[in-house]
Formats: C-alpha cells, structure tokens, sequence
C-alpha cells in the first residue's frame, strides 16, 4: 500500500482505463480520417447532437468516427477520476475519496456552465 491508500487492483483498473481510452479513442480517429481522405467527405456546418455523432459514427461517417474519438479522449481522464473515487471509497480511504468526488463535480459544474 502506498501513502494515497491505492491498491495494486486500483491502479490496474485506472491503467486499463487510460490505455483503453486511448486506444480506442486512437483507432476512432485513425480510422475517420482514413474516410476522409479516402470519400473527401465534406466537414458539416455547426456542431451535431450526441446521438447524431453516435449515429454518424455508427455509420461509419468519417467526421462521425473523429468527434467520436475526441470525445472518448476528453471523458477518459474524467472516468479515471470516477474509478479512483470509487475505489479510493471501498479501500476506506474516504479524504480522496471525497476530493475526487469534489473534482467530479467541478468538472460536471463547468460542463453545464460552457454548454449552457
């Protein structure tokens, strides 16, 4: 155990997620700019709704794949902070527990107040 309370199944869990993010955020944005180039697709005007980037994305839309894949880079780092919280809580180590909680809802305060 190391002073932050972390478990070596904590910190295999928060790795996984982190590559995981990664590499399929990675692949997403290989593979659109691959249609892209390949279709010479033209990029949409404005920005679409989640479930029309989901949609897109599933249709394999090459500006679909790579908004999808940026937004899996951005909510990466956000569910690392959700494990840690979580995992910080079970392993009783409830000050950084609740300083990641505390960060969670920064993070969620700022989102509404930019999409707002």
């Amino acid at each position: 155990m190391d002073p932050f309370g972390d478990s070596p199944q904590l910190t295999h869990w928060v790795h996984r997620i982190l590559l995981g993010g990664v590499v399929l955020s990675g692949g997403l944005l290989l593979a659109g700019l691959v249609i892209l180039l390949v279709t010479d697709q033209p990029l949409p005007e404005g920005s679409p709704s989640l479930a029309v980037v989901f949609r897109q994305a599933v249709q394999g839309n090459g500006v679909g794949l790579l908004k999808l894949g940026l937004l899996i880079l951005m909510a990466t780092p956000v569910l690392r902070v959700g494990v840690l919280a979580l995992g910080w809580w079970r392993l009783g180590n409830r000050r950084f527990a609740v300083v990641a909680l505390g960060v969670l809802v920064l993070l969620g305060v700022s989102l509404a107040l930019g999409l707002g």
